[in-house]
């Protein structure tokens, strides 16, 4: 009897014990799938966020640059005044958008959709949009007809977009000052972007500033997440790695030439690429 009570002791307590383990196993595992669930959401939000906040605000900057066109009728000084606010923050806002987008999973390769594209109308829209924002003239140098290459145009007008945006950032403001009595004042400054042929069918694009320029010793810090550098207008500091990004995704390199206190050049170096061959 004493040998049979503790055989049924040692079977309940073992009995027990699994149960006490099979729910501990099912409560971790459901733990785990609760876990890996946030963490997809976390890592998806900004994707969605940016994707949301993306189509309003390119209505409204749409609306506004009809305005500045006088689609609506003549503005006076102050009204065009309020519109450029408009643009100019509305833009600012969508490129940020698609910045996070584009950097929401910095560790996961860009996905791409090439397609023949002709870069120099590209950088040509994408400086025609940036004027709208900001008061340093923005000066195209392409020479040539058609440059095409198989890219993602999205893609591409980002970097463009990104490029231009930082060496707007960077560019120095006029000055005055007072030389013998008289007030003189320093050459409006400007960013220039030229685009000519590159190796093998490529494009080479070049986006200059007339900036205070980079130390060497910064180089390494460019292309890192969230560094904005010296800019005299604030950035998110994730502009020029997506920049990198969208270049490496592409096959490319983005080099950097730049002299303190007389500005900075990226150069970007596309291969001509290949048409996508899935559909």
């Amino acid at each position: 009897m004493a040998s049979s009570a503790l055989y049924i002791s040692v079977v309940s307590a073992a009995a027990l014990c699994c149960g006490i383990c099979a729910a501990l196993w099912l409560r971790e595992r459901r733990k785990n799938k609760k876990l890996r669930a946030l963490a997809a959401a976390g890592r998806y939000r900004p994707a969605i966020i940016s994707h949301e906040i993306r189509t309003p605000l390119a209505l409204i900057t749409g609306a506004a640059e009809l305005l500045a066109e006088g689609m609506a009728g003549e503005l006076n000084a102050r009204q065009k005044q309020f519109v450029r606010t408009i643009t100019e923050n509305s833009n600012q806002v969508v490129n940020i958008a698609e910045n996070f987008l584009l950097g929401a999973n910095p560790g996961k390769p860009l996905r791409i959709r090439r397609q023949l594209v002709d870069v120099r109308e590209i950088v040509g829209t994408a400086a025609r949009e940036l004027r709208h924002t900001s008061d340093t003239p923005i000066l195209v140098d392409c020479p040539g007809g058609i440059l095409q290459i198989y890219a993602d145009p999205q893609l591409l007008r980002q970097l463009v977009w990104n490029l231009i945006n930082n060496a707007l950032r960077h560019s120095a403001p006029p000055t005055a000052g007072i030389c013998g009595g008289e007030t003189q004042h320093t050459p409006k400054t400007s960013v220039t972007v030229r685009i000519t042929a590159g190796e093998n069918g490529g494009t080479h694009i070049i986006v200059s500033d007339t900036g205070t320029g980079i130390d060497p010793a910064e180089y390494d810090q460019i292309f890192a997440p969230f560094t904005t550098g010296s800019g005299r207008r604030p950035g998110t500091g994730i502009g020029m790695m997506v920049a990198k990004r969208i270049t490496d995704a592409h096959g490319g390199r983005i080099l950097i030439d730049s002299m303190p206190g007389k500005g900075t050049s990226f150069h970007v170096l596309l291969p001509r690429g290949e048409e996508d061959t899935e559909k």
